[in-house]
C-alpha cells in the first residue's frame, strides 16, 4: 500500500510542476508584451523590469497553485482510470479513499503554504510592486503614459493625450479637480514631461494652449487664458503626496486586524470595516482552494476516465472559472453588506466541498 501511495504521489509531481510552469507562463504572456515595450521603446532598464516580474509572481501563485493541483489530479487519475489501473486497484481489494488520503494530505500542506504566501508574501510584493511603478513613473514618465485613453493615476488630474512621439506629447487635455472648486481645463498643442526636482512628482511643460483660470473676484468663475508656455509642477503619482499608502489587499491579516481594532476611520465607516473583514476572510478562504479543487478533481477524473491534456485542462479551467465567479460574487455581497463576510467569503468553499462530497459518493457507486 505504501508503495502504491508513493507511486501515485510521484506520478503527480511532474504534471503538477509542468502545469505550474504553463499556467504561470499563460498569465504572464499578456504582461510580457507590455514589459518588452517598456524595455525597447520606453527606456526602462532590464534590472527594473526583472524586479517587476519577480514581484508579480507571488500575486499569480495564489491563483496558479490550486489550478495546477487540479490539472495534475485530473491528468494522473484520469489516466489511471482510462488505463484500468483504478479497476485493478479495486479488484485487489484496495479502497480508493486509502489512495486519495496522501494526495489530500499534500493538498492540505499546499493550502497552508498558500496561506503563508497570500498572507505574508503576496501583500508585500504587491506593495513593493506599486512603489516600484511609482518610481518608474518618476524616472521614466513617458513609459507610464498611454495615448488615446484617460489617465487617472495622478493626484487631482485626469489626462488625455492624442499621440506620444518619444518624449513629445501631442494633443493634451488636462482636467484638474479640486474639492469645492469648478473643474479646471487645460488644453495644449504639445508638451513634454520630466521628473520634478524633488524626485517624488512630475513636471509637465505645455506649449500653445489655453487654461481655465479662476476669476480673482469670484473663485467659482473661470476665464480662458491663452499661453505659449505653461509649467504644471508637482503632479503626484497616486493619491498620496508623501508616499504610497497600503491598500487592504497589501496588508497582512495581523495588519488588517490591527486596523479594525484601532483605526477610528475604519471603525466609524461600516463599508471600510466590511472591506477589511472581507479581506481577512478572503485570504484564509482562498488559501484552501487547493484542497477543495483536489477533492473535486479526484472523483471527476475517475468518472470521466479521460487523461488527455486538453480534456483535463478544459475541465480544470471550467471548475476554476465557476469557483472564482462565486468568490467574486461573495466578496461583492460582503462589501455591500448583503451577507456577513464570514459567510459570503466561505460560501464558495462550502458549495465546492458539498459538490466534492456528492461526487465522491457517486464515484463509489460508479
Amino acid at each position: 500500500m505504501n508503495l502504491l501511495r508513493t507511486y501515485c504521489l510521484k506520478e503527480l509531481l511532474s504534471p503538477f510542476l509542468t502545469s505550474l510552469f504553463l499556467v504561470t507562463f499563460i498569465f504572464m504572456v499578456g504582461n510580457l508584451f507590455d514589459l518588452a515595450d517598456l524595455l525597447v521603446n520606453k527606456g526602462v532598464s532590464l534590472f527594473d523590469l526583472l524586479k517587476l516580474i519577480v514581484l508579480m509572481i507571488p500575486s499569480l501563485l495564489g491563483f496558479i497553485l490550486p489550478t495546477a493541483a487540479l490539472t495534475s489530479v485530473l491528468l494522473v487519475f484520469g489516466s489511471f482510470a482510462q488505463n484500468n489501473e483504478i479497476t485493478a486497484m479495486k479488484a485487489s481489494g484496495i479502497h480508493l479513499v486509502r489512495i486519495f488520503l496522501p494526495v489530500v494530505g499534500v493538498a492540505f500542506l499546499l493550502s497552508f503554504f498558500s496561506l503563508f504566501l497570500i498572507d505574508q508574501v503576496q501583500p508585500r510584493s504587491e506593495y513593493e510592486s506599486r512603489q516600484l511603478v511609482r518610481q518608474l513613473v518618476v524616472k521614466h514618465p513617458a513609459a507610464y503614459l498611454e495615448a488615446g485613453r484617460f489617465i487617472k493615476d495622478f493626484q487631482g488630474y485626469t489626462l488625455w493625450i492624442n499621440q506620444i512621439k518619444g518624449e513629445r506629447l501631442e494633443g493634451i487635455t488636462i482636467f484638474q479637480n479640486e474639492e469645492g472648486k469648478p473643474t479646471r481645463t487645460i488644453i495644449a498643442e504639445w508638451g513634454e514631461v520630466a521628473p520634478a526636482p524633488d524626485q517624488k512628482s512630475l513636471a509637465l511643460k505645455l506649449y500653445n494652449g489655453t487654461s481655465d483660470e479662476p476669476n480673482p473676484d469670484d473663485a467659482s468663475v473661470l476665464y480662458k487664458l491663452n499661453f505659449k508656455t505653461f509649467l504644471l509642477a508637482n503632479i503626484t503619482v497616486g493619491k498620496q503626496r508623501g508616499g504610497v499608502h497600503k491598500k487592504e489587499k497589501e496588508m497582512t491579516i495581523d495588519e488588517l486586524v490591527y486596523r479594525l481594532k484601532y483605526n477610528e476611520e475604519v471603525k466609524s465607516n461600516p463599508k471600510r470595516k466590511r472591506e477589511a473583514e472581507a479581506e481577512i476572510h478572503k485570504k484564509i478562504s482562498f488559501s484552501f482552494a487547493t484542497v477543495v479543487f483536489v477533492l473535486i478533481g479526484l472523483p471527476v477524473a475517475i468518472m470521466s476516465r479521460r487523461g488527455e491534456v486538453v480534456v483535463s485542462f478544459s475541465v480544470a479551467m471550467a471548475v476554476v472559472g465557476i469557483y472564482y465567479i462565486l468568490f467574486v460574487w461573495g466578496r461583492t455581497m460582503a462589501i455591500n453588506g448583503y451577507l456577513p463576510p464570514w459567510i459570503a467569503l466561505w460560501l464558495p468553499n462550502i458549495v465546492s466541498f458539498g459538490l466534492a462530497a456528492f461526487l465522491m459518493r457517486r464515484m463509489v457507486q460508479f
